[in-house]
């Protein structure tokens, strides 16, 4: 905790000293070259083309909920920023658009300091260059918990059709793909929860869990060599895939040995378990592209992430749609976690 007199500097500021301040260490990741920058009521910016379309997400963080703080924290505070814009990004990766600017809301609560602050900005500048987007706004609130909540909005080139990667386009007969390998940013929160001491060969999973990287770059490629559907593995891989199903009135089927597994999950916590956290354990950040199978070779070709064919898209069979996972005997395997429920 800090100490009163941390705490007292960072509220004797006022609130727009205190954007100021933001603005200043933001440095290049503040967009500044835009029509009305950071500072006003409202960002305003041109788009690249007339005639793209704009696309837009918001998303949120709060502190004990999403990480921990004081003697049980699960990330730096830096992480925060970071982890808070890569999750934002990748909404927009997901629709196979390029991400152009931010605005960010923080909820500072009374405990908070001014050395919070620039440490949260330090992240989030760090992920906005590395992702490159931009703070174009935002607002400041005093609140009972630490908070962050980051709008993100992009752009896609019109065409014809005004295509889209879309959560409601899945086909039957439309194959199931991911980018990456998943459950490393479950077994890298396992793994911080554990206090033991993380070795080198480990720390690639509190990687994962501390600084996701959103895959904007596979996303745009997928949709110019003409998929139509994808999501992002935030909530959990099957459950995720669960929105898609629901969306497009289809059953998935997935099969198990088929999935990437982060390998120093498998590592650390045994095939079994890591693949649980593939399946369930969410936060990877990864793509799920769901495309007719003509286009994998071309996809992949063009692409420099991994890729891999884990599933493929059936006839509804049910009233509700339904996602199988299955083992390597063929049978429905139910892992022990399925996802997020934001409703719990």
């Amino acid at each position: 905790m800090v100490s009163l007199g941390a705490r007292d500097e960072l509220f004797s500021f006022h609130e727009f000293s205190l954007i100021h301040r933001i603005i200043d260490q933001l440095g290049a990741a503040a967009a500044q070259d835009i029509v009305v920058p950071p500072g006003d009521d409202a960002a305003v910016w041109a788009t690249s083309s007339p005639g793209n379309l704009i696309v837009a997400s918001v998303d949120a963080m709060t502190a004990g909920v999403h990480w921990l703080e004081g003697s049980e924290s699960t990330m730096t505070t830096s992480d925060v920023g970071w982890r808070a814009v890569a999750a934002s990004v990748s909404d927009i990766a997901a629709m196979g658009a390029t991400p152009k600017m931010l605005l960010i809301s923080l909820m500072l609560s009374e405990f908070s300091s001014s050395v919070f602050v620039d440490e949260l900005v330090q992240g989030i500048s760090d992920a906005c260059l590395f992702h490159d987007v931009k703070v174009a706004g935002g607002d400041i609130v005093k609140g009972s918990a630490n908070g962050i909540s980051i709008t993100v909005i992009g752009e896609t080139e019109r065409s014809v059709d005004n295509r889209i990667l879309r959560r409601d386009s899945a086909k039957v007969g439309d194959i199931v793909v991911v980018t990456g390998r998943l459950g490393g940013s479950a077994a890298g929160l396992s793994l911080i929860r554990s206090a033991v001491e993380i070795e080198q060969s480990m720390e690639i999973l509190t990687r994962r869990h501390r600084r996701p990287e959103a895959r904007v770059v596979v996303g745009r490629q997928a949709l110019l060599a003409g998929a139509r559907c994808a999501i992002d593995v935030s909530d959990g891989f099957l459950q995720d895939l669960g929105h898609i199903a629901s969306a497009s009135q289809v059953d998935i089927e997935v099969i198990c040995d088929d999935v990437p597994l982060e390998i120093a999950a498998v590592g650390l916590l045994g095939r079994s378990m890591a693949l649980d956290l593939g399946l369930g354990g969410g936060e990877d950040y990864e793509l799920v592209l769901i495309f007719n199978e003509g286009l994998f070779k071309d996809i992949e070709r063009a692409s420099d992430t991994e890729l891999t064919i884990v599933g493929r898209v059936v006839e509804q069979i049910a009233d509700q749609a339904a996602v199988r996972a299955f083992d390597s005997q063929g049978e429905i395997y139910n892992p022990a976690i399925r996802g997020w429920d934001h409703g719990n």
